[in-house]
Protein backbone atom coordinates (compact mmCIF):
# COMPACT_ATOMS: atom_id res chain seq x y z
CA UNK A 1 0.00 0.00 0.00
CA UNK A 2 1.21 3.36 -0.59
CA UNK A 3 -0.28 6.73 0.30
CA UNK A 4 -0.73 9.60 -2.63
CA UNK A 5 -0.57 13.67 -0.69
CA UNK A 6 -1.89 15.92 -2.87
CA UNK A 7 0.57 19.46 -1.76
CA UNK A 8 -0.45 21.92 -4.20
CA UNK A 9 -2.18 23.01 -7.14
CA UNK A 10 -1.10 25.90 -9.58
CA UNK A 11 -3.07 27.62 -12.20
CA UNK A 12 -0.83 28.81 -14.95
CA UNK A 13 -4.01 29.57 -17.36
CA UNK A 14 -7.85 29.16 -16.35
CA UNK A 15 -10.45 27.18 -18.99
CA UNK A 16 -13.37 29.93 -18.23
CA UNK A 17 -11.95 32.56 -21.01
CA UNK A 18 -13.95 35.04 -18.83
CA UNK A 19 -12.45 34.75 -15.58
CA UNK A 20 -11.84 32.08 -12.71
CA UNK A 21 -12.07 28.17 -12.64
CA UNK A 22 -13.80 26.22 -9.93
CA UNK A 23 -11.03 23.23 -10.01
CA UNK A 24 -11.80 19.91 -8.37
CA UNK A 25 -9.63 17.01 -8.62
CA UNK A 26 -10.89 13.21 -8.54
CA UNK A 27 -8.82 10.25 -7.59
CA UNK A 28 -9.66 6.78 -8.89
CA UNK A 29 -13.32 8.33 -9.58
CA UNK A 30 -13.55 9.97 -6.38
CA UNK A 31 -13.81 13.74 -5.47
CA UNK A 32 -11.23 14.61 -2.88
CA UNK A 33 -10.68 18.40 -3.19
CA UNK A 34 -12.74 21.45 -4.77
CA UNK A 35 -12.50 25.28 -5.01
CA UNK A 36 -14.64 27.95 -5.81
CA UNK A 37 -12.08 30.04 -7.49
CA UNK A 38 -9.00 29.79 -8.88
CA UNK A 39 -7.32 32.09 -11.17
CA UNK A 40 -4.63 32.87 -13.51
CA UNK A 41 -1.23 32.85 -11.75
CA UNK A 42 -2.31 31.26 -8.25
CA UNK A 43 -1.40 28.36 -6.39
CA UNK A 44 -3.63 26.72 -4.10
CA UNK A 45 -2.15 24.31 -0.86
CA UNK A 46 -4.23 20.97 -0.75
CA UNK A 47 -5.73 20.40 2.47
CA UNK A 48 -8.81 18.21 3.36
CA UNK A 49 -12.21 18.84 5.02
CA UNK A 50 -10.47 19.17 8.44
CA UNK A 51 -7.58 21.09 7.39
CA UNK A 52 -5.17 18.18 7.36
CA UNK A 53 -3.01 17.20 4.51
CA UNK A 54 -4.93 15.24 1.25
CA UNK A 55 -3.73 11.64 1.24
CA UNK A 56 -5.20 8.55 -0.31
CA UNK A 57 -4.19 5.36 0.28
CA UNK A 58 -3.88 3.27 -3.03
CA UNK A 59 -2.43 0.25 -4.04
CA UNK A 60 -0.78 -0.38 -7.46
CA UNK A 61 -1.84 2.72 -9.24
CA UNK A 62 -3.78 6.02 -8.65
CA UNK A 63 -5.48 8.20 -11.36
CA UNK A 64 -5.65 12.09 -10.83
CA UNK A 65 -8.37 13.45 -12.82
CA UNK A 66 -8.73 17.41 -12.78
CA UNK A 67 -11.80 19.21 -13.46
CA UNK A 68 -13.58 22.86 -14.13
CA UNK A 69 -17.04 22.93 -12.81
CA UNK A 70 -19.62 24.47 -15.10
CA UNK A 71 -22.49 23.63 -12.80
CA UNK A 72 -23.05 20.49 -14.48
CA UNK A 73 -26.11 21.59 -16.58
CA UNK A 74 -26.93 19.38 -19.06
CA UNK A 75 -26.13 22.04 -21.95
CA UNK A 76 -22.83 22.69 -20.08
CA UNK A 77 -21.13 19.59 -18.69
CA UNK A 78 -17.88 19.96 -16.63
CA UNK A 79 -14.44 20.49 -18.12
CA UNK A 80 -12.44 17.83 -18.05
CA UNK A 81 -8.71 19.27 -17.89
CA UNK A 82 -7.05 15.93 -17.79
CA UNK A 83 -5.29 12.74 -16.13
CA UNK A 84 -2.52 11.30 -14.68
CA UNK A 85 -1.12 8.29 -13.38
CA UNK A 86 0.41 7.74 -10.00
CA UNK A 87 2.21 4.59 -8.92
CA UNK A 88 3.88 2.90 -6.12
CA UNK A 89 7.10 2.87 -7.89
CA UNK A 90 7.54 6.25 -7.28
CA UNK A 91 7.35 5.63 -3.28
CA UNK A 92 10.56 7.86 -2.02
CA UNK A 93 10.91 10.02 -4.78
CA UNK A 94 9.74 13.20 -3.39
CA UNK A 95 7.48 15.71 -4.78
CA UNK A 96 6.43 15.06 -8.42
CA UNK A 97 4.96 17.21 -10.29
CA UNK A 98 1.42 16.31 -12.33
CA UNK A 99 0.38 18.28 -15.54
CA UNK A 100 -3.10 18.95 -16.95
CA UNK A 101 -3.32 20.94 -20.19
CA UNK A 102 -6.97 20.17 -21.69
CA UNK A 103 -9.36 22.27 -22.94
CA UNK A 104 -7.16 25.29 -23.28
CA UNK A 105 -6.25 25.11 -19.26
CA UNK A 106 -2.63 24.87 -17.95
CA UNK A 107 -2.80 23.23 -14.46
CA UNK A 108 1.00 21.96 -12.05
CA UNK A 109 -0.18 19.98 -9.15
CA UNK A 110 2.64 18.91 -6.85
CA UNK A 111 2.46 15.29 -5.01
CA UNK A 112 4.52 12.82 -3.46
CA UNK A 113 3.87 8.87 -3.39
CA UNK A 114 4.65 7.58 0.36
CA UNK A 115 4.90 4.24 1.96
Amino acid sequence: MAILTLKNLQCKETEDSTGADEPYLRVNGSTKWSSNSLNTGETVDLFDKNGNPLQIAFNGQAVISLYDSDGNHWYDRDDFLGSWKVTEQEIGRGDQPAFFNLDGASYELAYEVTA
